[in-house]
C-alpha cells in the first residue's frame, strides 16, 4: 500500500522552489476563505485541479475521494439540519441554511485539494527548507517534518498489525459492525507500542547525533528562485487580488 502522497514526476510544479510550493499552497487556501459564493469555490477548486494536472498528481484523487464525498455530504447536511435563517426551505431548515453547508463542503474540499496538491509535488526536505526559509526555527520544522513523516508510518504499522493478526485466523471484516469494531479495537495496543518504541529510538538517535548543539546547519538540498518561481508568485499574487475584488 502506498503511503505517502508525494509523486516522482517531472513537471513545472515539481521544479519550483520550496518556498514557492508553500506560498502557493497558502494561496490556494485562501482562496476558499476569500468568498462565499459557490460559484467562486466552485472555480478554486477547478483551478487547483487544472494545478494537480499540471503538475501530474491527479492519480492521487483517487485516494482522498472518500474523503471529499464524506466532506460533500455531511458538510452540507450538517449546515442545513442545524443551521437558522429568515427563509423557510422545508420543516426548520432553511435557505440560508443550505447555503451555508454548500460554502461550508467546498471550502473544505478546496482545503483537501490544495493540501493534496501540495504533498503531490514537495517532498519531505523540500517542506523544511521552504519552512525554514520563512524564517521558522529549524526544531520546529523539523518537528513538522516528522509529523509528516510519521504519519504514513502510523498508519503502516496498523496495517502491518492488522495483516499479521489476519495470518493468525483473526477476520476483522466479517459480522456486524459491532462485531468488527471489537475485532479492530485490540489491534490499536501493538500498533501504539509499535509506534512509541519507533519514536523513542528517533529521540535516542538524535540524542547521540547532537540534535540542536550547532546553531549554523548545511542543507544536501540547494533550491533558488528561478523565473517559474517569480511567474507562479504574480500569478498567485494576480488570483488573489481578483479574489478580493469579487468579495
Amino acid at each position: 500500500m502506498e503511503l505517502y502522497f508525494y509523486l516522482e514526476r517531472e513537471s513545472p510544479l515539481h521544479r519550483l522552489h520550496p518556498l514557492t510550493k508553500i506560498l502557493l499552497l497558502a494561496g490556494n487556501c485562501c482562496l476558499a476563505l476569500f468568498s462565499r459564493r459557490p460559484w467562486f469555490l466552485l472555480a478554486a477548486a477547478g483551478l487547483i485541479l487544472l494545478q494537480m494536472a499540471l503538475g501530474k498528481s491527479l492519480a492521487n484523487l483517487r485516494r482522498i475521494r472518500v474523503f471529499l464525498l464524506l466532506a460533500s455530504v455531511f458538510g452540507v447536511l450538517l449546515w442545513t439540519v442545524f443551521g437558522r435563517g429568515e427563509t423557510h426551505l422545508a420543516l426548520w431548515m432553511t435557505r440560508e441554511g443550505l447555503h451555508a453547508g454548500i460554502v461550508a463542503a467546498l471550502r473544505i474540499d478546496v482545503f483537501l485539494l490544495a493540501g493534496t496538491l501540495f504533498l503531490s509535488i514537495a517532498r519531505n526536505e523540500e517542506i523544511v527548507q521552504g519552512l525554514l526559509r520563512l524564517g521558522l526555527p529549524y526544531p520546529l520544522c523539523f518537528a513538522l517534518s516528522t509529523a509528516l513523516r510519521l504519519a504514513p508510518t502510523f498508519v503502516g504499522t496498523g496495517w502491518a498489525v492488522r495483516d499479521a493478526q489476519r495470518a493468525r485466523g483473526l477476520d476483522p471484516d466479517t459480522g456486524s459492525l459491532a462485531a468488527r469494531l471489537r475485532k479492530n479495537v485490540p489491534l490499536l495496543v501493538p500498533t501504539f507500542l509499535t509506534t512509541i518504541r519507533m519514536t523513542g529510538h528517533l529521540a535516542m538517535s538524535l540524542e547521540a547525533k547532537g540534535f540542536g548543539l550547532h546553531r549554523k546547519r548545511t542543507s544536501l538540498l540547494e533550491a533558488r528562485f528561478g523565473v517559474q518561481d517569480a511567474a507562479v508568485l504574480a500569478l498567485l499574487a494576480l488570483g488573489l487580488a481578483a479574489a478580493l475584488l469579487t468579495r
